[in-house]
């Protein structure tokens, strides 16, 4: 089980600095007028063609898995 917890370790690390990527772009972005109705689509409006919704898909598909994996080693 000590390859689930350095990965959670990692994961828990690298959620840190997702976070705090967001938040000096969501600072960088203040007072910008955006387009609330543009009709791109979201892996192209960030111009690096990645899918958020599919990152957000995979990320709950892996804490689904975690939340399993953990509960069985506690049980």
């Amino acid at each position: 089980m000590s390859v689930i917890l350095d990965s959670l370790v990692k994961l828990e690390q690298s959620i840190g600095k997702l976070e705090g990527a967001a938040v000096h772009v969501e600072a960088a972005l203040t007072g910008e007028q955006r387009d609330m109705f543009g009709g791109s689509p979201a892996a192209a409006a960030n111009g690096n063609g990645i899918d958020a919704g599919l990152v957000a898909e995979k990320l709950d598909s892996a804490i689904a898995h975690m939340e399993t994996v953990l509960q069985e080693g506690h049980g």
